[in-house]
């Protein structure tokens, strides 16, 4: 019976969330989204990142793993700081059910909880605004659970937490203000900075501007104290969030201090961005979806935008109110075309593309005025109605002769626009004509809504487009049972081709290779000199086939290739499973190794990777070798549409002679002798970059256009040559860097008999911690290749030293006395511990105000009659079961109020406290 009367209750909060969901569901259908097809949502970071990082989240749960650190990615890396960005989500312990297999699928099924509880959300919080309660609610919360932002970026899964806690982040804004009841925006504003620091910026940024909103459409003016005791109490609460999330935002900030992200500065000029009419037209359906580059994502259904009209154009709000809305939205389009206001609204740094990523809250906001407008369609005369679709219709055609620049189907959006807007026109006409019940009619706008929604669903899935779900997981259960088979044993392992950048936190192994946005700029910028493909503003380091130096310094001891064998006598084959066959190399180094102290005069100023790891080899073994590549110089030059001029040190320029044609530069190196070759080529603006042989054309190595790499190449025999191919073919070229090299194996066999003779012998090792001991001989510097982060601990013999040597200004070391040492490193997230005390006291503190009690917050002078929180079903409920009072918080009937009227608050404000 209990259960009955709580589904009879919530029954619409309920249909919120399963409405979005199952139009989501059905496009993916319709679209072959797995399991009613081959294909997958992940696509571009989602490919890259976040499935990747909420694998290994899903492993380390179901393992008992550390959740400080990981070595599956960046040598190392602090773990807690990935996850504050994109694996907070307390959706994630879903993760924990499924099979790693079926990771994919556990993602998508927490990314349809979060289109549903975006729903369920915006409901309750339409609920609270409005004194009607039917199923228009539902349509009005399913536009925000499928708005253009969701569906343009539903693939950074963890923005989306944010996007669904939103409306009830501002319902329990406006308890607050009315009721003096801080729970729900305390504990909902804590759960968003807690599961995504980034996007709590601009929710903390929305909240600061949209409170005079609902401050001043709540209340006349009552004086300074009540201003300043009801902002208090906001601003207040608002910290007190804050701190309850300390326990992962405070490790995180001091974490994010040596990131990329830190570096951003604000510009020095003003600047616009877009014209006004390309914005506004992206409230359209069918407007252009930005996933990637382009205009702002505001589109959430064609009945948003009619009743907008009429809220902005009627005479049933006052003018007070609706001028401070329009303000706010004037502020809100300010913020999309001035850059810096751009800049704050990003957390005081510009995006690397997926601009606007906070378009959701001005969804949110239109959205509400709508829904608010829609329950006093009775003040809205026959007309007004003819007019708007007379304005709509010429506007169509307008945009059909003006606005082709920024529309990918203009026939879709002219035809489908039209027909979405002659509907709802239709509709609202044969409610104002009373040609159908009230019932009627809003379960025909449910059922438009539905059809609107799904159409806009599976448009963006074929807009965003989506994967192949085999190619994804090709061979990976025998890559997964390779890395297992030397999990207990500290050496990194890499795969001889990564399709995917993280594939050792998709696969569990301890690797190089990581693409994130908290990752160590300092680690980043060594990477790429030593020649791994990466750049600090690129947020990533990628390991390609290279070298047997850098594969020793980093402890590359294994390698992977999955369905093609590898051609290297630097590795040899150990193990295989399936189509996929593990390595080792010929020369493995430990993580940590004696040298001598002169490790500290490594220069690693050279833009060439050469020159960096010769510099490296003399440094580390006392200045007895100094060169162990073999530079090859001047090559032959060859052009297409292109002219190319040589400046000498492997730097060349090359100019486009015809920009509307495609060009090709094409280098030339001819082998002196048979030998290994490897190349390191970096080209601004180029679009595909090989490299191939005379006697191989078709087997070729692409090489990564936007950042270069020491790519092996394999043997080349003498008198034969092999060409770099650039090409361009978006008519502008620019730098090209390109340096080529021959390993003598005789020098650097020397210098790895130096370099492994005295190394650390790891005795036991986990996810944050190494134990070892060394034999320092006559005394030097212990040189590891564990990255340094904020949080380390060095001990030495049982004694805690501070790590002070750096070497290459990333690798933790340490100066060491003759004799043999024990070598204790351990990790935890720095300001961990006093983050926890924070959300502690800030959590025993929220639950001592809550019990002191509503009334100690109340704001002074301020009657319950005029918080207005009557929640009553409208007497046309299409259930019939007529008027029913659903409860929020406290339920009050207001004297002299009409059926329908609304209360007066959550921001799009009524001038109801005025009329009574």
């Amino acid at each position: 019976m209990k259960i009955s009367r709580f589904f009879q209750r919530n029954k619409l909060i309920l249909a919120a969330f399963f409405l979005p969901v199952l139009l989501t569901v059905a496009a993916m259908a319709v679209t072959g989204i797995y399991p009613f097809g081959e294909s997958q949502i992940a696509v571009i970071d989602m490919y890259h990142q976040y499935v990747p990082f909420l694998s290994e989240l899903q492993y380390k749960l179901q393992n008992g793993g550390s959740l400080f650190y990981t070595w599956d990615g960046a040598g190392g890396c602090n773990f807690w700081n990935l996850l504050a960005y994109y694996g907070a989500s307390p959706l994630n312990l879903i993760l924990a059910l499924f099979p790693e297999k079926f990771i994919m699928e556990a993602v998508t099924v927490i990314l349809l909880i979060k289109i549903g509880l975006a729903g369920s959300f915006m409901a309750m919080y339409l609920r609270y605004i409005s004194r009607r309660w039917d199923w228009a609610a539902v349509a009005f919360s399913t536009m925000y659970a499928l708005c253009s932002y969701v569906l343009a970026y539903y693939w950074c899964v963890m923005w989306m937490d944010a996007v669904a806690l939103l409306p009830l982040c501002i319902l329990g804004l406006n308890r607050l203000m009315d009721d003096g009841k801080p729970a729900l925006y305390t504990v909902s504003l804590a759960l968003i900075v807690f599961t995504n620091y980034y996007m709590a910026i601009m929710v903390c940024i929305f909240i600061l501007v949209y409170y005079s909103v609902l401050y001043f459409t709540k209340n006349r003016w009552h004086g300074i104290r009540h201003c300043a005791v009801t902002t208090g109490k906001a601003v207040g609460f608002s910290f007190l969030a804050i701190g309850m999330a300390a326990v992962m935002l405070l490790p995180t900030y001091i974490s994010m201090q040596s990131t990329y992200y830190i570096s951003a500065e604000m510009p020095e000029s003003l600047s616009f961005y877009n014209d006004a009419i390309d914005v506004i037209n992206q409230l359209l359906p069918y407007s252009e979806l930005t996933y990637r580059e382009g205009l702002p994502n505001l589109y959430c259904g064609m009945m948003v935008v009619i009743l907008l009209v009429f809220y902005l154009t009627g005479k049933t709000f006052s003018l007070r109110e609706k001028l401070i809305n329009s303000i706010f939205l004037m502020v809100m389009f300010l913020s999309l075309n001035v850059n810096m206001l751009d800049f704050i609204w990003h957390g005081f740094h510009f995006p690397n593309q997926l601009p606007y990523r906070y378009t959701f809250v001005i969804c949110f906001v239109l959205i509400a005025i709508a829904y608010r407008t829609f329950r006093r369609l009775e003040d809205i005369d026959t007309r007004t109605i003819w007019m708007v679709f007379a304005a709509g219709l010429m506007y169509y055609m307008f945009a059909q002769k003006v606005l082709t620049g920024h529309i990918d189907d203009m026939d879709l959006f002219f035809y489908g626009g039209i027909a979405w807007l002659a509907l709802y026109c239709a509709v609202l006409l044969l409610r104002k004509r009373k040609l159908v019940t009230r019932g009627s009619f809003v379960m025909l706008i449910v059922v438009i809504v539905a059809a609107e929604m799904i159409s806009s669903v599976c448009t963006a899935f074929d807009t965003v487009g989506n994967t192949q779900r085999t190619s994804y997981f090709e061979n990976y259960d025998d890559v997964t049972a390779l890395a297992e088979s030397r999990e207990d044993e500290m050496a990194r392992m890499e795969i001889s081709y990564n399709y995917i950048l993280n594939c050792p936190a998709l696969y569990h192994y301890k690797g190089l290779s990581q693409f994130s946005s908290s990752i160590n700029a300092d680690t980043t910028e060594l990477m790429e000199k030593i020649g791994l493909e990466g750049e600090p503003g690129k947020n990533r380091f990628n390991y390609n086939q290279t070298n047997p130096v850098t594969n020793a310094m980093l402890n590359v001891k294994y390698l992977i290739s999955k369905n093609l064998p590898v051609d290297d006598p630097d590795f040899v084959k150990v193990d295989s499973q399936g189509n996929s066959t593990l390595y080792e190399s010929i020369y493995p180094l430990s993580i940590g190794y004696m040298t001598g102290t002169e490790i500290r005069t490594w220069d690693t100023s050279s833009d060439n990777p050469f020159v960096v790891l010769d510099n490296y080899v003399k440094a580390a073994t006392s200045n007895r070798y100094d060169q162990v590549f073999r530079m090859e110089e001047n090559p032959d030059v060859l052009a297409n549409n292109a002219t190319v001029s040589i400046d000498g040190d492997g730097q060349m320029t090359a100019d486009i002679e015809d920009t509307s044609e495609d060009a090709e530069v094409v280098l030339e190196y001819r082998a002196d002798e048979s030998q290994k070759y490897y190349v390191f080529v970096e080209a601004d603006n180029a679009d595909e970059i090989t490299v191939y042989d005379e006697k191989e054309a078709y087997e070729k190595i692409g090489i990564m256009n936007d950042c270069g790499s020491i790519v092996n190449i394999g043997t080349v025999e003498a008198g034969e040559t092999f060409d770099i191919s650039i090409k361009y073919e978006n008519g502008e070229a620019g730098d090209i860097t390109c340096y080529v090299a021959a390993l003598d194996y005789d020098t650097w066999n020397d210098a790895y008999a130096i370099l492994s003779e005295r190394t650390l012998e790891v005795t036991d090792s986990g996810d944050s911690f190494i134990e070892g001991t060394v034999d320092a001989g006559d005394g030097g510097m212990l040189v590891t290749s564990v990255p340094y982060d904020m949080g380390w601990t060095l001990k030495v013999d049982g004694q805690e030293q501070g790590i002070q040597e750096l070497t290459g200004g990333v690798f933790i070391s340490v100066a060491l006395d003759e004799g043999v040492h024990e070598i204790e490193l351990s990790f935890r997230p720095p300001g961990l511990v006093a983050g926890l005390i924070i959300t502690a006291v800030s959590v025993l503190l929220l639950i001592l105000l809550i019990r002191l009690g509503s009334r100690r917050y109340r704001l002074p002078g301020r009657s319950t009659a005029g918080r207005g929180v009557s929640l009553s079903v409208d007497e046309e409920c299409p259930d019939g079961r007529g008027r029913q009072e659903e409860e929020i918080s406290q339920p009050s009937s207001m004297p002299g109020s009409e059926s329908g009227e609304e209360k007066g608050y959550a921001g799009e404000g009524s001038d109801y406290n005025r009329r009574t």
